[in-house]
């Protein structure tokens, strides 16, 4: 019995196609041959009472100083991607808590501006090949429909119910309804809403909506930490699907010492070794947060292929002088995906870097997105073609 325990416990490789592994480009199930969005309209949405934004391009950079709304930008676009199943907003609140949806009143007030009882918020967009999407977002509720839960340790991604211990949080019964509409027409109907069986439980329940997710994804600022269950299982989808080459051709752009990242798995958890070209073998942290950051940015660059990328605070972990080669890496394996990338930063290290590397790489697809907010609290954008955010650094113009 404690041999056949311990063999159980060991590592093994997770298995994968046999064939040579090398960049393959190909669709994702969940895209579209809409192309990108050329046009972002963003009215009622967290922060953002009003806002048009043109002349989007496959690589866009957000700056602007800190409450400009540059993150609320990039989760009204991938909003808009899952547009057809009230499950997208599941990202939104793990990163932003559900002390940000309680703080002006029922629970999923935090998006709408202004947290009013009966929200709405309209996102829409144009895209290249002309196709115009649109999602309207709305709940009507009122003080007497409220009700308490208490327990914060507890997932909306895996629908896990809610036990009243401490008192904390508001929340509503009426329903968060979603309508998706393409070229004017209602493409899909959703919504979610709380069911309560009080005084046990409360759980959060999608209606509606089409299954699956869209070929998009949101990325938080990690600081370099190790990658999380979602990127392992990223990881070890690609890697089975004989797809983790393109993990690997993104990241030898980045540390050309690497030649593979071996996947892998003991019956309690799954990690990552770097195997270097010399032939030794070492985790992956002790390459660095950086290595963490870059393998992290492949996978899901790699996971939505052709699909929408979202990344806040795109710099975070990244040492200034290794910024230069994280975005021309980024800047190249995005134009071969066909990924349209959106990126926020207000570094002025890494807009240059981001800056210098589209202009050499890619320099019709990209663009820089300055947002500002007026002395009446409304955000104002200015749209500067990537050329001219160029000479502009140069001339010494701050972006930011």
């Amino acid at each position: 019995m404690a041999t056949r325990n311990a063999t159980s416990r060991r590592a093994k490789k997770s298995r994968r196609p046999s064939a040579r592994r090398g960049l393959v480009v190909r669709k994702h199930a969940g895209s579209s041959e809409d192309g990108p969005m050329t046009t972002l309209s963003i009215e009622g949405f967290r922060g953002i009472r009003k806002l048009e934004i043109n002349d989007l391009k496959p690589l866009t950079v957000f700056t602007g100083d800190n409450g400009a709304g540059k993150s609320t930008c990039l989760e009204a676009a991938f909003v808009l991607h899952g547009r057809t199943n009230a499950l997208c907003v599941f990202p939104l609140q793990v990163r932003r808590g559900m002390g940000a949806f309680s703080a002006a009143g029922p629970s999923f007030l935090g998006l709408f501006a202004g947290g009013s009882a009966a929200g709405r918020a309209v996102i829409s967009a144009t895209t290249r090949n002309s196709a115009r999407l649109s999602l309207e977002l709305t709940i009507e509720s009122s003080p007497e429909e409220t009700v308490l839960l208490e327990q914060r340790d507890w997932s909306l991604e895996r629908g896990d119910f809610v036990d009243p211990t401490n008192l904390k949080d508001v929340t509503t019964r009426a329903p968060l309804c979603f309508t998706a509409r393409r070229n004017g027409k209602i493409e899909n109907q959703s919504e979610l809403v709380w069911v309560f069986n009080p005084p046990k439980s409360a759980q959060l329940m999608a209606r509606g909506g089409k299954a699956g997710r869209p070929a998009a994804l949101l990325m938080h600022p990690s600081g370099g930490t190790p990658p999380d269950d979602e990127d392992k299982q990223r990881y070890g989808d690609l890697r089975a699907a004989g797809r983790d080459g393109e993990v690997i051709e993104f990241m030898r752009q980045i540390d050309s010492r690497i030649a593979d990242v071996e996947f892998l798995e003991t019956s309690q958890t799954r990690f990552f070794r770097a195997k270097l070209a010399d032939g030794r073998s070492l985790p992956l942290g002790m390459l660095g947060g950086g290595a963490i950051n870059a393998f992290r940015l492949g996978v899901n660059l790699a996971h939505v292929s052709d699909g929408f990328l979202a990344i806040d605070e795109v710099e975070n972990g990244i040492y200034n002088r290794r910024l230069s080669t994280l975005f021309r890496a980024l800047v190249n394996h995005r134009k071969r995906l066909g990924t349209q990338v959106m990126l926020a930063t207000h570094s002025h290290e890494a807009l240059t870097a981001i800056v210098g590397a589209a202009s050499e790489h890619d320099p019709d697809e990209f663009a820089v997105v300055h947002l500002r907010r007026d002395e009446h609290d409304d955000v104002r954008a200015t749209t500067i073609a990537g050329r001219d955010a160029k000479s502009s650094i140069e001339h010494g113009y701050d972006l930011r």
